[in-house]
């Protein structure tokens, strides 16, 4: 049984992870994108639209993670 909920926390910082790149990189080059005219100025609230919910998403894996939860459940197994 500790086995698994090692296992899901596991799962759960590697869902961190993830989520932390899939939303991160693009807020951040959409910044760059901005800063050297390549976007428009209203660019920046897209990528701070997405990068906030990158940071809530990202926390709440973490939080799951250290409870040793599973990405996809609620409570443990």
């Amino acid at each position: 049984m500790a086995f698994r909920n090692v296992i899901d926390g596991a799962a759960s910082f590697g869902a961190a992870l993830f989520t932390c790149a899939v939303c991160g990189m693009p807020a951040w080059f959409t910044v760059v994108a901005v800063r050297y005219g390549f976007a428009p100025v209203w660019a920046y609230g897209a990528a701070g639209a997405l990068g906030v919910i990158g940071l809530i998403l990202t926390f709440a894996f973490l939080r799951k993670g250290m409870a040793g939860i599973a990405p996809t459940r609620q409570r443990r197994r």
